[in-house]
């Protein structure tokens, strides 16, 4: 009875010899189903970058996050803008200028909702005090009053003049902030004037205290729900695109004010854009260096594009089968390209340096061609087995991204392996390559080279096994690193942005949700988080309904029969004077040259001193100046000192007529965010430490789901999403691993050639996980995929290697045949078409790139050295 490997040659010469009648029948009735599926791929083919599918929704954390986005959708897939100015004021200014230009991009932004704004908290926002802060903030606009009022009969530069004037001359004026601070303040702003920059006052911060940070934060952030397509490659582009236009336009209008886009969305848009450019560049560089590397190889140009002609045809094939098996790409599937031409064209450049070593012997080509076949088919078709296994070892995994990758690359394993047993046969037929001379040998180095894996077998054996005993040790090391923001460019404005309100306990993007059903419920688990060590705060709808309220709805009552202001607004700085203006001016400077020289040591000669030598400064300039430069000049001056008091004055006085807040009365737009129509009551918890630290992360998500095990949010996500790829690999490898032996042990029936064949495999395996120890750099959600693209590799050429050494043609070298040079320019052209990744911007494709190098280069030393030495003892037994 025959052995399934000479049955396989037999029926492989007869399908040669068919192909090889018709040749060029052939190659046009395959360009024609090229034709047809490239057109069908054109038309049909999707792209899902959805990243939230990427793995199966049956996850019990990919459910959770699912009931929270039922529940409250309004912050999902949001972007996230961080406004920060030097005043409150500006701060402000600018989320309302935002809020109005977003409100008015209906097509590419569906929703605009800005924490903490609006007409309810600008009319109940003093009722958010504690009530300590709210009696100081009472004193002193009460001590301010006389002040307010003068200013609110003439808002001018002349009329604050003349008050500080009065007050360091006399006592009858007190003023509502502390001399000192406010000396310096007009000092900077004289300076300004004269330096030709900006300057802005703020009276928030002169009247309540600088020192006051969570009352008068320069940062605010808007969350902008954002039109997404995902059909497109980068589905939130237009959206994101129109959004940055409007804030590059308030950067413009709005000088001095920095506003930043981060979130979820942005992230990934920006990472899409940022894999994109990457893959054009790694793209370029990989043609130029596969094509390098096949002419070296070949030493034929006729070859090298016979063959990138192959790759190209069972490329489109490939990718018309992914239009018509799944529909679409997702972010990890779209590699298919890549790892196809790392994969199909090794089984291209085996076939064609056999045939080349075989023309050499026989003067027929089409013979040639046949015993190439016959000889290298098998092999090759094995190989094709074996990675295909590998690939769809992934596709019951709970990892759908790779899933569906290894359906597609499995799939597209074997057709190359047709392509390559008929259309390549077929150009090889037609277009043959030129031979060179044959006393000149192909040989690279002196023939001892090539025997030092047999002539050192005993020291390269021990050497091995005692690096595979070191690798074993410190993959024992080996981690995976769950946060996504690490595989991202930092240099990008949202990575950094977002790294930054990581560090921030009441700021970061990082918090947990928990559902409750109920309001006793969920305040009764709010307390028990805010105890947690890793826990900053645990918000419910509750924390926005003020304590106290009796007792600051009286000072503020009081408040407003104090202040006596009947004003609806306060007035906007007047017209500049000139005249009166510089007059002002030169009083003032007289008064406190009076003053120093009545109080030379007191504690207002220092501030007073410097301000004075600017004033004297800034009267010469003017002296000299047209009238239409004096009034530039001193409307910047107002403008520095006036500016944002009204807007101070302004929500003061819609605070003064605060009424009781309930349940009822919050705003809807913060209601829904809190309390679902459903009565699903919300839980935001945020953390207490930097949640870039990885440790911090797992210590906060395993806290907080001891007490509450639903607890959803990024955190969870990152950390889970890592844990069920992690599970998903480790049973997709053992699967493959399994399924990969028992091919061999059947196709092979010797269990010494199967375990040589799985020796590279094993050893490559093993010290490509001990190098990210070494070299600190982690398994990462894009890096992992290495692992099975060096599986098919590995499995093919210890293939290549073991049947060559058991059917010799000769009794050269193995190192010295068209089998060896097949693996070292397969596994360069993969080097190639890969590496390219290590030197992009996008950290996950240069930790992949990077990988994949240490890996093939790991597995180019594993099968042409070790694997002879360890063959060699068996060859002398």
């Amino acid at each position: 009875m025959k052995r399934i490997p000479e049955v396989y040659s037999a029926f492989l010469v007869k399908l040669e010899t068919g192909v090889l009648r018709h040749p060029k029948t052939l190659l046009l009735l395959i360009l024609l189903a090229c034709g047809a599926s490239l057109f069908y791929t054109v038309r049909n083919l999707g792209i899902d970058t959805d990243t939230t599918k990427i793995l199966s929704e049956e996850l019990p954390f990919l459910q959770n996050q699912e009931r929270f986005i039922e529940a409250f959708p309004q912050d999902d897939q949001a972007i996230l803008i961080v406004v920060d100015a030097p005043t409150p004021e500006q701060t402000t200014r600018a989320v309302n200028y935002l809020d109005t230009q977003f409100g008015n991009e209906k097509q590419r932004i569906e929703s605009v909702y800005i924490p903490g704004a609006g007409e309810f908290f600008d009319r109940h926002g003093l009722l958010y005090l504690d009530l300590d802060e709210l009696e100081d903030l009472a004193a002193k606009l009460a001590e301010a009053q006389p002040f307010i009022g003068t200013l609110s009969r003439d808002n001018s530069l002349k009329s604050l003049l003349s008050i500080l004037e009065q007050a360091i001359t006399t006592d009858e004026r007190e003023l509502p902030v502390d001399l000192n601070p406010l000396l310096d303040k007009i000092r900077l702003a004289v300076r300004a004037v004269l330096d030709g920059k900006s300057y802005r006052l703020s009276w928030q911060q002169m009247m309540i205290g600088e020192e006051d940070q969570e009352l008068l934060s320069t940062r605010r952030f808007i969350l902008v729900q954002p039109t997404l397509d995902f059909t497109e490659l980068t589905p939130a582009e237009k959206s994101v695109e129109a959004v940055r236009a409007i804030v590059e336009k308030a950067k413009q209008d709005l000088p001095g004010v920095s506003i930043r886009l981060t979130g979820e969305v942005v992230l990934e848009h920006d990472e899409l854009a940022t894999v994109t450019y990457s893959a054009e560049i790694a793209s370029l560089f990989s043609l130029l260096l596969v094509s390098l590397t096949l002419m070296t190889g070949y030493r034929s140009v006729k070859m090298m594009l016979v063959t990138l002609s192959v790759i190209l045809m069972g490329l489109i094939l490939t990718a018309g089968f992914a239009t018509l098996a799944i529909g679409h790409l997702n972010i990890i599937s779209i590699a298919f390209a890549t790892l196809y031409i790392g994969i199909g064209d090794d089984y291209a450049v085996q076939l064609s340096l056999r045939y080349r070593e075989l023309l050499r012997q026989q003067p027929s080509r089409r013979q040639a061609l046949i015993s190439a076949v016959r000889k290298v088919g098998p092999s090759i078709t094995l190989c094709a087995i074996t990675g295909a296994t590998g690939f769809f070892a992934f596709v019951p995994t709970a990892y759908t991204g790779v899933s569906e990758l290894g359906i597609i690359s499995g799939v597209g394993i074997f057709i190359s392996l047709l392509i390559t047993f008929t259309a390549l046969t077929a150009l090889l037929l037609l277009f043959p390559p030129k031979l060179t001379p044959a006393a000149k040998s192909e040989s690279l180095f002196p023939d001892w080279v090539y025997r030092i894996p047999m002539r050192h077998a005993t020291l390269i054996k021990w050497t091995a096994a005692a690096l595979t005993l070191a690798g074993l040790g410190l993959l024992t090391q080996a981690r995976f690193d769950i946060n996504p923001i690490n595989l991202r460019d930092p240099d990008t404005e949202s990575v950094a942005t977002f790294r930054e309100l990581l560090t921030a306990k009441d700021e970061s993007p990082m918090t947990l949700t928990v559902l409750s059903e109920n309001k006793t419920e969920a305040f009764a688990k709010a307390r028990k988080l805010k105890r947690l060590d890793s826990v900053e705060n645990a918000i419910t709808i509750v924390d926005y309904i003020p304590d106290n309220q009796d007792a600051k709805l009286a000072i503020i009552e009081d408040l407003a029969l104090v202040m006596g202001l009947q004003l609806t607004a306060f007035p906007a700085p007047q017209q500049v004077n000139v005249e009166d203006t510089m007059a002002e001016l030169e009083q003032f400077q007289q008064a406190i040259d009076r003053y120093l020289a009545d109080e030379p040591g007191s504690k207002l000669s220092a501030n007073l001193s410097r301000l004075r030598e600017d004033l004297v400064s800034l009267l010469a300039e003017l002296q000299s100046e047209s009238e239409p430069e004096k009034k530039a000049r001193l409307e910047q001056l107002q403008f520095s000192l006036l500016d944002t008091l009204p807007d101070t004055m302004n929500t003061l006085l819609e605070g003064l007529d605060a009424g009781p807040v309930t349940l009822e009365t919050l705003p809807p737009d913060l209601s829904k965010r809190w309390l679902s129509e459903d009565g699903v009551y919300r839980i935001m918890i945020t953390p207490r430490k930097d949640l870039n630290d990885e440790n911090n992360l797992r210590e906060f998500v395993n806290e907080v789901r001891q007490l509450a095990p639903d607890a959803t949010g990024l955190p969870v996500i990152y950390l889970e999403s890592g844990n069920a790829i992690v599970q998903a690999f480790r049973q997709a490898l053992i699967s493959a691993l399994a399924a990969i032996v028992l091919v061999l042990l059947l196709t092979q029936r010797n269990i010494k050639d199967t375990l040589l064949i799985l020796l590279p495999l094993l050893m490559t395996g093993i010290l490509t996980g001990a190098s990210t120890v070494v070299m600190d750099n982690p398994f990462n959600f894009a890096n992992i995929i290495v692992i099975p693209l060096l599986f098919g590799l590995g499995v093919d050429a210890g293939i290549y290697i073991v049947n060559r050494l058991r059917n010799p043609d000769q009794e050269d070298s193995v190192l010295n045949t068209s089998t060896a040079r097949g693996v070292v320019f397969g596994e360069m052209t993969t080097l190639c078409s890969l590496v390219s990744m290590a030197f992009t911007p996008h950290l996950g494709l240069a930790s992949m790139g990077q990988l994949l190098a240490i890996g093939l280069i790991l597995m180019i030393i594993c099968t042409l050295i070790i694997l002879p030495a360890f063959a060699y003892k068996k060859a002398s037994a």
